[in-house]
């Protein structure tokens, strides 16, 4: 049973909102390690230099989309095991593919957020 505190998470946004409210959630749920990114290939970057459990990306971002990157995390042998969550809208669901792990939606919520969690790292807590 993982602590939620001990879970470094990444979100990824192109729209500052979004990142704040998620952060709010994440800390609500007793995440407090949570990183942030306003584009793909800044996320990139940050996995390429430090370690996450998760990562929740939006879907629709300038460059490169949020299917793009689970794309590119999944190839990733050192990355292919973290659970990359895409927050969008249930109608854009079925054109995410087999890279995304779980599908959250927008805005974020406490009890979707956590039990997305528990799905992927177990019970929190």
């Amino acid at each position: 049973m993982p602590d939620a505190k001990s879970i470094a998470a990444l979100v990824v946004d192109d729209q500052q909102t979004m990142r704040a409210m998620a952060r709010l959630v994440l800390k609500e749920i007793g995440v407090i390690d949570v990183a942030v990114a306003a584009s793909a290939e800044a996320a990139l970057d940050q996995l390429g230099a430090k370690k996450f459990d998760v990562v929740i990306s939006d879907l629709n971002m300038p460059g490169m989309s949020g299917v793009e990157l689970a794309e590119k995390i999944k190839a990733d042998p050192g990355l292919s095991s973290i659970p990359v969550f895409l927050a969008t809208s249930k109608a854009y669901q079925d054109q995410a593919g087999a890279s995304v792990d779980h599908f959250v939606a927008k805005p974020f919520m406490v009890p979707d957020l956590r039990e997305a969690l528990e799905k992927h790292l177990g019970a929190l807590s």
